[in-house]
């Protein structure tokens, strides 16, 4: 059985520092280069989600290449954490993430199928 923030075919969002995080991190850039390539590891922690929503143009490349490789990912079925930083809102039926005092819609880079684990400090996505 999956461990907490592990569960695989699903992108797990976790607060850094509550759940177990993989070994092999990679930046979020890096992480939409490997989609992009079909190349994203069986396991992998992407970090940087905050920073990529400060920069705007960065959380949009990552929106458009998760939509564009869902298929693919479904198929491969990987285990992907996001560890942010900061802490998960409920807006309406979906998630913010506050970061440096913002709050991010999640839901413009990961969808609408938020379910929530854990205290609060661990989301699941469909890929």
């Amino acid at each position: 059985m999956a461990g907490p923030g592990r569960i695989p075919g699903r992108y797990n969002l976790v607060i850094d520092g509550h759940y177990d995080t993989f070994d092999h991190q990679i930046p979020v850039e890096e992480f939409i280069d490997r989609l992009e390539r079909d190349d994203v590891p069986d396991q992998v922690s992407v970090v940087g989600l905050g920073d990529a929503f400060e920069d705007g143009d960065r959380a949009d490349e990552l929106a458009h290449a998760i939509d564009q490789r869902a298929d693919d990912l479904e198929y491969q079925n990987p285990t992907i954490q996001f560890v942010v930083t900061g802490t998960f809102h409920r807006n309406g039926k979906t998630y913010d993430l506050r970061y440096n005092d913002q709050l991010h819609s999640l839901r413009g880079v990961f969808g609408p199928q938020f379910e929530r684990k854990g205290d609060g400090d661990w989301l699941v996505v469909p890929l």
